[in-house]
């Protein structure tokens, strides 16, 4: 019997619910049949139970958590593109449609890499680039096209694009989700605002991957300057944000291979990097985002743990650091000059327990040899009394780590810094040029700075 023709009548949202349940427990002889069934059934009772992205999720993950799912995954993702994504126009059932592949591929990356490769036809990705066409009339309105973007954006994220879908990045594409940006800027729709902004992220990934004559995000962006305010604004909100989040949970190993924040950071810092090292865009943020960003890296040098995937999320804020310092108007207007000079000399200072990463030190030595003498005309690590471009870390008993210069410091030694054992009041610590200079643990140096950052 079709469905359509019962009369349904549910008192709450649990009873509508425990009919979906029961949908999904019927015999499957016919899987494409039944998944027709559940999706007609969400699409008929969309505008009681099945409206908010909270609702959305909902429905979906009754959906992908059943056994019916799981016994027939392949199969059921095959029906859904196929029969209810591309040949399809309708948004009620479109948003459904591609919020069920939207969050098989985020619970596993396989089944997304599964609709990437069952979505190709001539070696082009026939969803991405509908999915494309869509966004650019806006179909179906902020509800719709929210799906949309995340689904474009997931799929950007698990596999690297082919040669033939290219094309589809064009400048004209570009220019529309920057306008997009910048026409939806304070819309109560916020989050949309951000989903554009992640899209055009994952594009310049896209272009930073492949062997492609330019990055179009990037040249996109030269003919701009003056035109995407909010979209450089948002970045750097963007970032504030997700390192924001990050350092509550820097402790949960688990939130950080899992969480978006992380990917969203990378992706925002590859971004930065390759504007502040494109002469032309030297200049593109105002000088005031600029300190901001400083903020941002200085507070997450410091706070982000010993796991090796905040090691790599440190090394990518010390590489935008490089070029942030040396290319843009900081190297005119300098800001907060000492504690990031402070901030680089504790990275760098082993703790007795954690050596330092030698991708670490390379990144900080690059910075102080390019920035703090060449630009501030500084020596090497005065702070410190070591010049580190000759310095050998030693590890010691205790909680002190040991650096030995291999020539003369060009500034006066001093006698142990350590936080633990101070000098006996009213005496002067000195120490000849040539003896060993005790440097204070990591953790405790690092947190000294951070707290006077």
């Amino acid at each position: 019997m079709d469905d359509d023709i019962i009369e349904y009548v549910f008192d709450t949202i649990d009873n509508f619910y425990a009919e979906l349940d029961d949908l999904l427990r019927l015999p499957s002889e016919n899987v494409e049949k039944t998944t027709t069934q559940y999706l007609r059934f969400l699409i008929r009772f969309q505008k009681e139970f099945v409206q908010t992205p909270t609702e959305i999720a909902q429905v979906t993950y009754r959906f992908l958590d059943s056994a019916f799912f799981l016994e027939h995954s392949t199969t059921i993702l095959s029906h859904i593109l196929h029969v209810h994504s591309l040949s399809s126009t309708e948004p009620d059932e479109l948003v459904l449609a591609y919020s069920l592949l939207l969050y098989a591929g985020r619970e596993d990356p396989r089944w997304m890499k599964y609709v990437i490769s069952d979505a190709r036809q001539n070696k082009q990705n026939r969803l991405l680039r509908k999915l494309l066409g869509e966004i650019k009339e806006f179909l179906g309105g902020y509800p719709c096209m929210s799906v949309a973007l995340a689904l474009v954006f997931e799929m950007c994220k698990v596999a690297k694009l082919r040669h033939a879908d290219f094309d589809i990045l064009s400048p004209a594409l570009l220019d529309f989700l920057l306008n997009l940006v910048e026409s939806t800027r304070g819309d109560a729709e916020e989050s949309f605002n951000y989903d554009v902004i992640r899209l055009i992220l994952v594009f310049n990934e896209q272009f930073m991957m492949t062997q492609h004559s330019s990055n179009l995000v990037l040249e996109v962006l030269t003919q701009r300057i003056d035109t995407t305010n909010t979209f450089s604004a948002n970045l750097i909100f963007m970032l504030n944000r997700s390192g924001t989040q990050l350092s509550y949970f820097k402790n949960v190993i688990s939130h950080l291979r899992g969480s978006d924040d992380v990917v969203v950071q990378l992706l925002i810092l590859k971004l930065l990097y390759g504007v502040f090292t494109h002469p032309a865009l030297y200049e593109y943020f105002y000088t005031n985002d600029l300190y901001v960003l400083i903020d941002i890296i200085l507070r997450e040098v410091c706070d982000l743990g010993e796991e090796r995937e905040a090691e790599a999320l440190r090394d990518a804020y010390l590489r935008v650091l490089k070029p942030l310092l040396i290319n843009t108007q900081l190297h005119r207007t300098p800001y907060k000059q000492s504690e990031i000079h402070r901030t680089l000399c504790s990275v760098i200072t082993p703790a007795m327990h954690k050596p330092v990463e030698p991708s670490t030190r390379r990144l900080v030595q690059r910075i102080l040899e390019e920035w703090w003498e060449k630009v501030c005309d500084q020596p090497v690590a005065p702070i410190l009394g070591v010049d580190v471009k000759n310095a050998v870390i030693e590890s010691s008993q205790g909680s002190n780590a040991v650096a030995r210069s291999a020539v003369p410091s060009p500034i006066p030694s001093f006698a142990s810094l350590s936080i633990s054992e101070p000098s006996p009041s009213g005496t002067d610590a000195k120490s000849p040029a040539n003896e060993d200079v005790s440097l204070p643990s990591a953790d405790l140096n690092r947190g000294v700075v951070c707290a006077g950052a």
